[in-house]
């Protein structure tokens, strides 16, 4: 009897330590780290909320210009997947080795302007022009995608050399918003994921920006060198073509999503 307590109490123990050691690797699983280009911020927090929910996997998600993320993974950031507004430097990448394969378009992204102030915009870019508009912010062309297809807009409609003054530089486009919401500038230009999101829809009002006035903004994922010792990461890179992907996109405001 005793020698069948002594089994049995052994066989709990080592079924515990089982247990204890698997609840340790989950809980120390280490997580998927993403760089994703500020306009699709909010757009993520609900894509990346559903991932977690369907694969339990945990996302960490570093939000800045393309430009700066790019800069960030060459310095060694430790990044699994980058997600950037451009193809442009998702190529650098792979071509300096730093990517699994080469990038691939998963959406293109759309430009607006805004404003938060009670001016009696209509949404003719030319109204830019007018002395009530003083300050216009827009995100570094240097380094932000969709500060270039801001650029690219002005210059076509030539009123570039018109309103250059006025404008201010942003870093990025999350930037952009503090500046409008803060009645910081006149007008912002900014993508139409941020204005669509559930925290900023009904703040201000703003205006497409003709399409035929820019480059698409396309939007390139970039699978890195670091995703290939994590599981999560081709799940992640996979679900991003998924239906469940292309309805938040959509909500979003996005295009090219019929993949």
């Amino acid at each position: 009897m005793t020698k069948r307590i002594f089994v049995f109490l052994k066989g709990l123990t080592i079924t515990g330590l089982l247990m204890f050691f698997s609840s340790c690797n989950s809980e120390t699983k280490e997580p998927l780290r993403i760089a994703v280009a500020s306009n699709l911020r909010y757009t993520l927090e609900e894509l990346n909320a559903e991932f977690e929910k369907k694969t339990g996997f945990k996302v960490e998600m570093s939000v800045a210009s393309s430009g700066k993320l790019t800069a960030q993974i060459q310095n060694g950031a430790p990044f699994d997947i980058f997600l950037s507004a451009n193809k442009k430097y998702p190529q650098f990448l792979f071509k300096n080795g730093f990517s699994v394969e080469k990038p691939k378009l998963f959406c293109s992204g759309l430009l607006v302007y805004w404003t938060n102030k009670e001016l009696n915009l209509k949404g003719d870019i030319f109204e830019l022009k007018s002395t009530n508009i003083q300050r216009i912010a827009i995100a570094n062309p240097q380094i932000a995608p969709f500060g270039m297809a801001t650029i690219d807009a002005l210059k076509s409609i030539s009123i570039y050399d018109s309103v250059k003054t006025k404008i201010i530089y942003a870093e990025n486009v999350s930037q952009i918003s503090q500046y409008v919401l803060n009645n910081n500038v006149d007008v912002g230009f900014t993508g139409k994921s941020i204005v669509l999101s559930p925290k900023l829809k009904n703040k201000g009002k703003w205006f497409d920006v003709d399409e035929n006035l820019y480059n698409q903004i396309e939007q390139y994922v970039l699978l890195l060198k670091r995703a290939e010792q994590q599981e999560s990461a081709q799940e992640y890179y996979e679900f991003l073509f998924s239906k469940e992907a292309k309805r938040i996109f959509k909500k979003y405001g996005y295009k090219n999503i019929d993949f």
